[in-house]
């Protein structure tokens, strides 16, 4: 077992052999890939797997890292970016270290962007090659997963990510540390200094010494800092000095660097670029003047005080409804189930116009609509599913006549009748609908209602705009699930096609071949009764032989097809019969519960071609199959210790699968280092498959 790291964010005490940890993480990887737990494996790792995962980074993809920018612009990024004036303290502080390690010295800006590399030519190009791990990349999280560059931006800590904590497989042979680095002036995060090179150079001190360089750089840009705070001040102390009342020198940050008598320490401003005036911190007004663009003199004007005003609401709104939005947006990018987008939406509504209620109703072609989903305690009580009928005490009927936002703001509900009426009334509740278009046609509506007062008054053009690009999210939504049950439709279409064929070879040419085998061994008995010999004979055994291969090839590509065994004994039946035939050693762990067809067809043929695979090309000696039930889906994984580097592209049997496991809402994925096996594995939901 490992060694547990006393400092979580380090990969290893040095009494941990790099070998054993590096297996002993490499498992752990495996299992996330697979199921998405992991149990030994370090707590900001598993958050940054996390984290990529959310992102959509493929764990077992090839991609390389994104380049974001050309060598012309990278260079003048690094030649303005503040880290630069800290370049040479950073190789006196790296150089002799990466120099004994083989290791890279890396800079990068706040977005993961490498702006400077420096070290051995042979790592640097192994390194750009393999990982596009080169100026002008993006090494965020976000596009490349866990690293240790993107993840101490993430995490805005120093870390140390080894071998198999990279998320992505085909950075796993590296090593590398990474500390943040921040503005003094500001605490703005300005990059990060790295520390990469391969697994068998790690280095058990390289975080260590990366944090101690990120420590000497903000050390010496805070005594820049100091050094530039003198000199403005010397430049402009006459300024201060005859300028009358309170007044103040500011940096172009909105820093104060001189102030008469300390009125406004602990303050920043955020001054236009240009000057202008400001809110004091008391309420008065002062007036900010530009020095020759490097510092501003901030003088107290003699008006009467102004009330210090808050951030406009309108802003504040769009800030929160744009918020919404993104995260919206980001549920179905996610692939979230319709009913979860739904509930997504609802959830969203309510906080956005203080109501306690929220609903989205779908409209239905007789006139009635159903509530696919709602949040609050007058929604709550109420199904989902429940369908309603429209009648004139309800906003949703205006908005269903008139394609408009309607407005309720009396206790007309309680003239209303019905389960729904009886649920929603009360006494001075207020009520806002929106009509929710798709693709042009109107797909149902979105409803905030409150007792706690009138909704805003602004609500129906808030509600209408939200609600516009609700209408695109459902429409992407729907699109997709539409796109993901026509493709189970293909699915189970071809399946069906399968069996159809495997039947009818079966009852025709097979049988055909089986009459012609009968036939021919009875004509091979009689002209041994009667003594013939010479051509006729051979030319009747040849016959015989070709009938009895064809009829073996036929049953094997009948098999290959769709196998009986896997029609009648389910699952495990299946892939018993698939195992009795391989010409390796195979241990099998299969459920016995009898699933939907189209779901026990594909986890099979994900298993025949993993298993084709391992026999044919991956020159295995042993192959694991386990296909279990985890609560709400089916998990399959195959697994060989063979020669690796099995591709998952046009190429292969596997791009397909994929594809087949998709139209069951599910994920397949393929983990083949070279020399370390290959790992096939699949999560297919069941509830879907029942659905479809």
């Amino acid at each position: 077992m490992a060694v547990t790291p006393l400092n979580e964010w380090r990969a290893s005490e040095t009494r941990t052999r790099p070998a054993q940890l590096a297996r002993e993480v490499r498992r752990e990887w495996e299992r996330f890939v697979v199921d998405g737990r992991a149990e030994r494996v370090r707590a900001p790792v598993l958050a940054s797997w996390e984290r990529s995962l959310v992102a959509g980074v493929d764990p077992s993809g090839s991609r390389l890292a994104p380049t974001a920018a050309a060598p012309d612009e990278v260079a003048t990024r690094w030649e303005t970016h503040p880290l630069s004036v800290a370049a040479p303290l950073i190789r006196h502080a790296l150089e002799s270290f990466a120099g004994d390690s083989d290791h890279l010295i890396v800079v990068s800006d706040a977005n993961g962007l490498l702006l400077a590399l420096e070290g051995d030519a042979r790592v640097r190009s192994q390194a750009a090659d393999t990982l596009n791990f080169t100026e002008g990349a993006l090494w965020s999280e976000d596009d490349s997963g866990t690293n240790a560059v993107g993840t101490a931006l993430a995490a805005d800590h120093a870390v140390e990510i080894f071998a198999g904590e990279h998320f992505v497989e085909v950075v796993q042979p590296w090593t590398c540390a990474a500390a943040p680095v921040h503005d003094p002036e500001t605490g703005d995060l300005l990059g990060v200094i790295d520390l990469t090179g391969l697994c068998h150079n790690v280095e058990p001190h390289s975080l260590a010494v990366v944090v101690a360089a990120a420590r000497a750089v903000e050390s010496h840009l805070r005594q820049l800092l100091r050094d530039q705070d003198a000199r403005l001040r010397k430049r402009y102390d006459r300024q201060l000095t005859e300028t009358r009342g309170r007044r103040a020198l500011l940096t172009r940050s909105g820093r104060v660097l001189s102030d008469d008598g300390g009125w406004l320490a602990g303050t920043r401003f955020d001054v236009p670029p240009d000057g202008g005036e400001l809110l004091l911190p008391a309420g008065e007004r002062g007036y900010a003047e530009s020095l020759d663009h490097d510092a501003y003199l901030l003088r107290e004007l003699t008006e009467p005080r102004l009330r210090p005003t808050p951030l406009p609401e309108t802003a504040r709104a769009l800030a929160d409804e744009q918020a919404a939005l993104r995260r919206l947006a980001t549920a179905v990018a996610g692939g979230g189930h319709r009913q979860d987008i739904f509930a997504a939406i609802a959830a969203e509504l309510g906080p956005l116009l203080g109501g306690e209620d929220a609903t989205v109703v779908r409209y239905e072609p007789e006139g009635a609509a159903t509530i696919v989903a709602g949040v609050g305690p007058c929604t709550d009580v109420l199904p989902h599913d429940r369908r309603v009928a429209l009648d004139d005490t309800m906003a949703i009927t205006t908005v269903f006549r008139t394609r408009r936002s309607a407005r309720q703001d009396d206790d007309l509900r309680s003239r209303a009748s019905g389960p729904v009426a009886d649920d929603a009334r009360h006494p001075g509740r207020s009520t806002v609908a929106s009509p929710v278009m798709v693709d042009g046609r109107l797909w149902g509506a979105v409803v905030v209602s409150t007792t706690r007062g009138p909704l805003p008054a602004d609500a129906e053009r808030r509600m209408a705009g939200f609600a516009e690009l609700v209408g695109i999210v459902i429409a992407t939504a729907e699109s997709r699930a539409e796109l993901s049950a026509s493709r189970a439709r293909v699915v189970a279409a071809g399946d069906d096609a399968l069996r159809r064929i495997r039947r009818d070879l079966h009852d025709g040419a097979q049988r055909g071949l089986v009459n012609t085998i009968v036939t021919l061994t009875e004509a091979r008995k009689e002209l041994e009764a009667a003594g013939v010999t010479g051509p006729a004979r051979e030319l009747v055994d040849e016959a015989l032989a070709h009938a009895r291969t064809a009829n073996y090839e036929l049953r094997e590509l009948a098999h290959g097809i769709l196998p009986s065994a896997l029609t009648r004994g389910g699952l495990r039946g299946g892939i018993e019969a698939l195992v009795s035939r391989a010409r390796l050693p195979v241990s099998v762990e299969v459920t016995a519960q009898r699933l939907p067809p189209a779901l026990e067809a594909t986890a099979y043929f994900i298993v025949a071609e993993a298993l084709t695979n391992a026999v044919r090309h991956a020159e295995a000696d042993e192959v694991q199959i386990c296909a279990t039930i985890d609560g709400s889906v089916l998990r399959v994984a195959v697994r060989d210790d063979g020669v690796g580097g099995a591709r998952c592209d046009a190429s292969t049997g596997l791009l397909g699968l994929r594809d087949r496991a998709a139209a069951h809402n599910g994920e397949l994925r393929v983990v083949s280092p070279p020399g370390r096996g290959t790992l096939v594995a699949a999560t297919l939901p069941i509830a879907d498959a029942r659905a479809a």
